[in-house]
């Protein structure tokens, strides 16, 4: 009997990121087998709960290679900062795959509302009530145990946001698949944002002193917020492409299934599209690199030579005025350029706000140890998030989580042929 198969393209991501350099953390396999051995390890937790992981995450955990993932986000990170994020990006992972799979609840303890994540005062405790997450909690303690009190506040303070960002999401997409409700495409974009914790994710590798985000400077919320959707639409596209029957596919919630609701597309137009907005997206975070990037002698009479973070922004500043941007501009608020073809108000809603960047902005601080300027910060905060975008695609290809033990020929081709039987 003849299979017919559905076939489709995927956006060429590796060319679109084509200058952005790969690099895989030396301490790969140290912590990919510490944190491999430990979930392994909790049959039963100390408060006699059922197992960490089911029988079916045990089974796929090594094949879906979180470890590899943490060391291409983080290519410059030593082995125990490392082992920490591959712990927190596995347990994130399979929190998400969760709610997806319809087995279990959202995740949260049983009495966890959105009013309750909203109301939390503090990160950490909020974690704890995650069933997954609250086994990182510990090792965060230690961490964040050491940094100066008003540091540690500071850095709750913005980490705080980021655990109620992710709750939320996930709180949200637990009442959807509920519910059967399908969200406009703005609506998803929002939440999607969220749902596998990357706002957490960059500002780990702040507690971890990999980078750090400096307060004040223009263009680093926008520049943050593009970095963040071009991962989730990357992974979203990597999701439709593993076929309806895959882990972390779902129709109802996935940037590609809803093009094809919202705009009518076919799978291939979906596709299309979604490289598209990917590549305008692209674009507008080299667009503010480049404004991020003060020129050579940007500095304003120390003599030195070098470049202070005032004469930095300065020079900013005087630039934005003389080509008539206004105080809300440089305060982080975005503008949507008129010949994007893709990244449109109808598929985005409306742009950030004043109030966001300064939420944004609310408890970041400079380098741990004080002593980087704040251009030198913001380009070790710029090239961090370039790691992460770049890691998240060359990953995607790597796991066996959407194309099995195909990731080569996607990679090398980028068709994917899916059985008719396989597709709705």
């Amino acid at each position: 009997m003849l299979t017919s198969n559905l076939s489709f393209q995927l956006p060429d991501l590796l060319a679109l990121t084509s200058s952005y350099p790969f690099r895989v953390n030396r301490n790969c396999k140290f912590a990919t087998d510490g944190s491999e051995g430990w979930l392994l390890s909790q049959d039963i937790s100390s408060n006699n709960d059922s197992p960490l992981l089911s029988q079916n995450e045990r089974e796929v955990l090594r094949s879906v290679k979180y470890g590899l993932l943490a060391s291409l986000c983080s290519p410059t990170s030593d082995g125990p900062q490392l082992r920490v994020l591959t712990d927190f990006l596995s347990l994130v992972f399979i929190s998400h795959g969760r709610i997806l799979e319809g087995k279990e609840s959202h995740g949260w303890k049983p009495w966890t509302s959105i009013v309750h994540v909203e109301s939390a005062q503090d990160a950490l405790e909020l974690m704890e009530t995650n069933v997954l997450l609250k086994h990182i909690v510990p090792s965060l303690q230690r961490i964040s145990s050491r940094l100066p009190e008003v540091q540690r506040s500071r850095w709750n303070t913005r980490f705080l946001r980021c655990v109620k960002a992710f709750g939320k999401a996930q709180l949200r997409l637990y009442e959807n698949l509920k519910s059967n409700t399908i969200p406009t495409l703005p609506e998803y974009i929002k939440m999607r944002r969220e749902t596998y914790g990357s706002s957490m994710f960059i500002d780990l590798l702040d507690l971890l002193e990999i980078s750090s985000r400096p307060s004040g400077v223009p263009g680093l919320h926008q520049f943050t917020l593009w970095a963040i959707d071009i991962v989730a639409w990357i992974l979203d596209i990597f999701s439709y492409a593993s076929g309806p029957t895959g882990p972390t596919r779902c129709d109802s919630h996935n940037l590609i299934a809803l093009l094809t609701t919202h705009k009518n597309l076919s799978v291939q137009g979906a596709m299309n599209y979604a490289g598209g907005m990917v590549k305008e997206a692209l674009e507008e975070l080299n667009r503010l690199e480049r404004e991020l990037s003060p020129p050579p002698n940007g500095g304003t009479g120390s003599g030195s030579g070098g470049t202070s973070s005032e004469g930095t922004w300065g020079w900013l500043g005087f630039v934005k005025s003389a080509v008539g941007l206004t105080g809300d501009d440089q305060a982080g608020r975005s503008t949507r350029r008129s010949d994007w073809k893709f990244l449109t108000d109808a598929v985005l809603g409306p742009p950030p706000t004043d109030e966001d960047a300064e939420d944004f902005d609310r408890g970041a601080t400079g380098s741990a140890s004080g002593t980087k300027s704040t251009s030198e910060q913001t380009a070790r905060y710029v090239q961090a998030l370039k790691d992460y975008i770049a890691g998240s695609i060359h990953w995607g290809y790597e796991t066996e989580l959407y194309f099995g033990q195909k990731g080569d020929e996607v990679r090398s081709f980028g068709w994917v042929f899916l059985a008719h039987s396989d597709h709705s």
